[in-house]
Order: C-alpha cells, then structure tokens, then sequence
C-alpha cells in the first residue's frame, strides 16, 4: 500500500514537472525574445494587470478541484452542480472585474491599465467552461491528461505572444498570449475528457458547506502569495513593479518548476489517508524530508547565482532585479513549507486555521510595506524576506502544536540540508568572485554549487539517517549509482 501511494506521488511529480519543464522551455524562449521586445514599463503594467485578473479568479474560485479529490464522485450531478456552481461565480467576477477598471487605474496611476482591465476581465468567463471531468483523471492517480492539455495551450499561447510582440511590440502581447492560452485550455480540456458538464443545482447547499471555506482559503491563499503586488502597485511606479515581479518570477523558478511539482501528487494520495493519522504524518514526514532536502540548495543557489543569471539571461537593462532575486530567493523555503501544511489542514478539516495563517502573513505584508517607508524594489523585497522569516516561525509552530508532528523528527529534515546549503553557498560565491565573465561564473557557480551540495550530502547520508530516516529511500536511490555505507 505504502509503495502504491509513493509511486502516485511519484507519477504526479513526474508529470508535473514534464508539463512545467516543457512550458518552462517554451517560455524561457518566449521571455528571452519578449525581453529584448518589451520594456520593463511593458512587463509591469502586463503583470499588475493579471495580479487583478488571478485575483478576481481567486475570488470566484470555489475550490472545484480539490472538492472532486475529497468527496466521492460515483453520482455524476455532483460533477454537474459544482461545475454550474463555479460557473456562476466565474461570472459574477468577471462582472466585478470590468466595473473595477476605472478604479484600478486610478490605484495605479496608470490610465491605460483601466481599457487593459476590461479586456482580460474576459479570462475568468473562459476558464469557468473548463470541463471539470479533467479532475476525475487526477483523482484516480492519471495526471497524464492534464500535462497534455497545458502543454498545448502554452505552446500555442506562447507563439502567439512572441508574433503580436513583433507586431506592435509593447504589453498587449502578453495580454493576448494569456487569452489565447485560456481558450485552447479549455477547448483541450473537452477534447481529452468525454465527461460533458451540464447545469444543475442539486447539491449546491451541500458542496457550498465544504466549497465556503475552500472559497475562503483560495481568496486568502492568492493575497498571501501576492498581496505585494498589489500594494506595489500604489507605492512604485510601472517600471519598479516590473522589476520586482520579474526578479520575483525568476528567484521562484526552481519552485514552480520543480518543487511544487514534487509536490502535485500528494494532495490526492494524502486525501486516502485523512483518516489514519499515523499513516498520514508518516506520509508528511516523508514528504517534508525530501521537499526540504531540494528546498534549501536552491533557495541559497539562487542567491549565490542571481547577479551572473541577470548578466547573461535578462541583459543589463535589467540589473535592477539581481538584489529582488537575491532576497525573494529564501521565500521558496516558506513556500515549500507551507503547501505541505495547506494540504494537511484541508484535509483534516482545519480550514479557518489556515486562513487565519494567511490572514497573518497579509497582515504582516501591509504593515511591513506601507510602515517602512521604503519606495524601491531592493529594499521592499528585503522587506518581504524578513516578513517570511517571520511566517517561517509560524509554520514551524503549526507543524509541531496544531499538526503534532515530533520536533526530534522535523527539525532535523530543516537544519541538515539548511547547514550544507550555507557551506554551498559561501563555496559558490567563493569561486564566482575570482571570475570575471558572467557567462562563465554563471556555469561554473551552477556546478560548483551542486557538485559541493552533492557531496557534503553524500558524505552525510549515513550517519543523517540517525535522525532523519526518512533518508533512506533516498539514500536507496543513491546506492543504485554509487556504492554508500547503510546504517541500520
């Protein structure tokens, strides 16, 4: 049982991160043209614009996934009525959406944002067609459909943004890219699944008791994660925000690319054992291990790398970002944190807990930002890092007192892979100095940093195992390559 459930994690990983991965070459194509075709100003309206249109998504988002992966599905109305639920919301939001033009721009002090507003305010209509028989496929551990259908939607999108970008080479490609890859997700997603949603309102009331704090969750869990933007929106101008959110798009990157995707089965597996505590927390502390094993070398790496990175991927109109990249960096050891406790909660039930967790961390956002008196990206982002050094705190307490996880067994997965990072981290900025290409510290600091991390880990492996047996398995894998000591 214990190996079904791990090679549904794994599977998960493994599409996800082919999905990503394949998108991530296709945008990294797309963003190395649009960049030499775009200003900064570009990328700053384009990126306030779609925090408002995710955040009105959000908004109208009454958690339709994950209440397909909790609750059994055999009766298909139930697919029906939360499918017409969410396209009632969807909707309803796209609606609010275009009033809130004119207000938005004034926010903003940037009038063209108000015409930019109404036009994507179509986006929330289209995704609530999404056929919500795509579900059922993860559900039942197939996550195969899903990678197909993003992997189309971005290859298209991204065609598309980089031919309007040379056409009239300003935001509106971005915008269009975004349309255009909404309406092929859907169009696919019908294609894939032979499922056909229809309206029906049979359990509304019924899903509405769980749906309501998914709903809550979902608005909170978006303003959480981007609540900076839209203050960054009243305090600095296009240009600055569109440094921020690009030093904050490319620190993430090993996040969204890689560990959130390790993480994309385990919302479906931990569902099956909601109900065995011991065999969840066991299932946690696995996870946590090896998300925290990946976590913090790539947090550090990409500090260590960030001003090279800018140097050769963005170009030197873009060297405003290397110190956002090198502070929001430590925020993907939060992230992957916290999406483990967002999954537990659900699951178990402790919803209001976990938005009153993203309440705080908002809280924390506004007071920080609005109380520093800071009007520049460096430093707002230095900000943010210590507000998540903060939330890490709380993290930590939920995971020992409200989840009642072993400190002996957690902390343990956080200090041991945290203290080889750091020994990484001074050893790849120590041969970055001593170079003066960009080019070649950027590659030489890359494998510097993995072959340090590597092998102090490797070094360590055995005797971590003492008090991180979680180890194992990965050590397992290890030995299959090269021969390392086991300790029982």
């Amino acid at each position: 049982m214990a190996d079904q459930y791990s090679q549904a994690i794994f599977s998960g990983a493994k599409w996800s991160m082919i999905t990503i991965w394949y998108n991530r070459c296709i945008g990294l194509v797309s963003t190395l043209v649009l960049v030499r075709l775009l200003s900064p100003e570009d990328y700053g309206i384009a990126g306030f614009t779609m925090f408002f249109v995710y955040f009105f998504i959000a908004l109208s988002t009454v958690g339709t996934k994950r209440y397909v992966l909790m609750e059994d599905m055999t009766d298909e109305n139930k697919l029906h009525s939360i499918w017409s639920l969410n396209l009632l919301f969807r909707i309803v939001s796209a609606f609010f959406l275009f009033l809130s033009a004119d207000w938005v721009a004034v926010y903003t002090n940037e009038p063209e944002i108000a015409v930019v507003i109404r036009v994507v305010s179509v986006i929330p209509v289209i995704l609530a067609f999404h056929n919500v028989g795509m579900d059922l496929f993860e559900k039942n551990f197939n996550f195969k459909m899903e990678t197909m259908m993003l992997m189309v939607a971005k290859t298209l999108g991204s065609m598309c943004t980089i031919a309007v970008a040379l056409i009239i080479g300003n935001y509106w490609a971005l915008i269009a890219g975004v349309i255009l890859m909404a309406v092929i997700e859907v169009i696919t997603s019908y294609i894939l699944c032979p499922f056909r949603p229809r309206w029906c309102t049979q359990y509304w009331k019924e899903q509405w008791v769980i749906s309501k704090w998914l709903y809550l969750v979902s608005v909170s869990g978006y303003m959480r994660s981007r609540v900076d933007m839209l203050l960054l929106g009243n305090i600095l101008n296009s240009r600055n925000v569109g440094f921020y959110n690009m030093g904050q798009e490319f620190s993430w990157l090993p996040f969204t690319d890689f560990l959130a995707p390790m993480n994309h089965g385990a919302f479906s597996v931990f569902s099956k054992l909601k109900d065995q505590d011991s065999l969840l927390k066991e299932r946690l502390y696995s996870q946590m291990a090896l998300l925290m094993f990946l976590a913090m070398p790539v947090s550090f790496g990409v500090c260590a790398i960030a001003e090279d990175f800018v140097y050769v991927v963005l170009g030197e109109k873009w060297i405003d970002v290397i110190p956002v990249m090198q502070n929001l960096s430590f925020l993907m050891i939060v992230m992957t944190m916290y999406m483990l406790i967002q999954t537990v909660l659900i699951l178990k039930s402790r919803m209001p807990l976990l938005f009153k967790c993203d309440c705080l961390a908002i809280l924390l956002v506004i007071g920080s930002f609005y109380g520093s008196g800071y009007d520049d990206p460096d430093s707002l982002s230095f900000v943010r890092l210590l507000v998540g050094g903060i939330f890490l705190v709380c993290v930590t307490i939920v995971f020992l007192f409200v989840i009642r996880l072993q400190a002996s067994r957690l902390l343990p997965a956080i200090l041991v892979p945290f203290f080889v990072s750091v020994l990484m981290y001074f050893s790849v900025m120590a041969v970055v100095s001593e170079i003066d290409s960009h080019f070649w510290g950027l590659l030489l600091g890359i494998v510097t940093g993995v072959l340090v991390y590597s092998v102090a880990m490797l070094v360590l492996l055995p005797v971590s195992i003492r008090v991180i047996p979680e180890y194992r398995s990965i050590q397992t894998k290890i030995g299959k390559i090269i021969r390392t000591p086991m300790f029982d």
